[in-house]
């Protein structure tokens, strides 16, 4: 009889230790991880923010609301927005939950808090700004690619770029965030690297070769980046047709300049190129940035994206494009103002064209089109700081060692823009 009394307790004991765990994994399972600001709509009276679980949630959602004096008043003030989910098994065979909050209405040029989750379980307070009016400067961070050792060794360049200017408004990075676009583990990598630098600044990605889900899964001949790429992120909807194109080709308007984000995996497609015109000529904005990954003067041995130059330079040279932001090379490149593959003077039209990378791995140096550039660095990860104001725009490129490698100025003339190079 005691025996058997000892044997039932043991299995009270360990029934309840089962719940227990599956309690704690559960709750484990639904803590936010993951935060990336982003936009699918305008930045002065929106803002999405993603994030990630590993167990279902039943409610999730954010909460928002006007940054005040004291932290106490951030719950009692702020405002519920009720996420969606959309659910993934990774190349692992992992099972995860990835929720989607957007924030709509709030007030230009102000600060806000935030915070994830559902009922008792939510991330940190975090802070983000909207943009402000076109009269106001703003800056922002603009990287090459991340891709390879990325928490190991791209993480001091990622945090000193943060550093250098805390109060960038978004942060560019011009394609292969990841080197493997469908393993869960970069992605992993990736974020924590960052830190919790995203779910303050916002990440403004373009699409890159490794970023996506392989050469097998091409349609229509449409590269198509990974699933796990876009999970990530909610991006503008405002992109080309057809809806391969979803949040990999897109473009916003913040304050005084227009931003385009051109997938060059797809780089000759029609309708991409219908809809990049259609967005280069009805721009009001007084400076037009591009950035897409494949640059279209290779910095990188042996590369050459001829056929991707003849198609877009005459595009960019037409409707006025001031600076192409551009990666893939692993070797930082900047031309002066060229047109038709020539350097012309600096008070002409004429984009200019940049290469940087802010990872570890590094190429060799491609001389064809060292005539074109004013500046060439091999072997240095680096990071630029792009400052914008409606009457010039102001560009720095900085090592990791805290060296400024090169800089720039374009003014605004009755003619048109000055090429002003920093004096070395």
């Amino acid at each position: 009889m005691k025996m058997k009394r000892s044997r039932k307790q043991l299995y009270i004991v360990l029934l309840l230790l089962v719940v227990m765990v599956t309690v704690l994994w559960g709750k484990e399972g639904q803590k936010p991880e993951r935060l990336v600001l982003s936009w699918e709509a305008g930045p002065a009276t929106t803002q999405s923010i993603t994030w990630r679980t590993y167990a279902p949630v039943d409610s999730p959602a954010a909460q928002v609301t006007i940054i005040q004096p004291w932290a106490e008043n951030f719950e009692k003030n702020a405002a519920t927005v009720a996420a969606s989910t959309e659910e993934l098994t990774t190349a692992d065979g992992v099972e995860v939950f990835h929720h989607t909050a957007r924030f709509v209405d709030l007030q230009p040029g102000k600060q806000y808090v935030y915070r994830v989750g559902q009922n008792n379980l939510w991330s940190e307070w975090n802070v983000f700004q909207t943009a402000g009016l076109e009269t106001e400067p703003f800056s922002f961070i603009y990287l090459g690619d991340v891709q390879n050792e990325i928490f190991d060794l791209a993480s001091p360049l990622l945090r000193k770029a943060w550093a250098h200017a805390p109060e960038s408004r978004f942060i560019l990075i011009a394609g292969d965030l990841v080197n493997r676009g469908r393993e869960d583990d970069k992605w992993d990598n990736f974020f924590n690297a960052f830190g919790f630098i995203p779910r303050m600044v916002p990440l403004v990605p373009a699409p890159g070769n490794h970023d996506t889900a392989g050469e097998e899964t091409e349609m229509d001949g449409i590269r198509d980046v990974d699933p796990l790429y876009l999970i990530h992120f909610a991006l503008p909807l405002n992109g080309p047709e057809p809806d391969d194109f979803k949040e990999t080709a897109y473009y916003m308007d913040y304050q005084s300049a227009r931003i385009v984000v051109v997938n060059t995996n797809n780089y000759e497609h029609p309708e991409q190129l219908k809809w990049l015109i259609s967005i280069l000529e009805t721009n009001t904005k007084p400076w037009l940035i591009v950035t897409h990954h494949h640059p279209v003067y290779s910095t990188g041995r042996d590369r050459d994206n001829k056929e991707l130059r003849e198609i877009l330079t005459p595009i960019y040279e037409k409707y006025g494009v001031d600076l192409v932001l551009q990666g893939h090379d692993h070797y930082y490149g900047r031309t002066g103002k060229v047109v038709q593959n020539k350097t012309v003077n600096n008070n002409a039209p004429g984009p200019i064209y940049t290469v940087s990378v802010s990872g570890p791995k590094m190429y060799e140096h491609n001389k064809t089109f060292s005539h074109l550039m004013r500046k060439e660095l091999g072997e240095t990860q680096l990071y630029q700081v792009i400052n914008v104001a409606p009457e010039s725009l102001h560009y720095e490129s900085w090592s990791l060692d805290g060296r400024k490698v090169d800089a720039f100025t374009l003014e605004q003339k009755d003619q048109g823009t000055e090429l002003v190079e920093e004096s070395k």
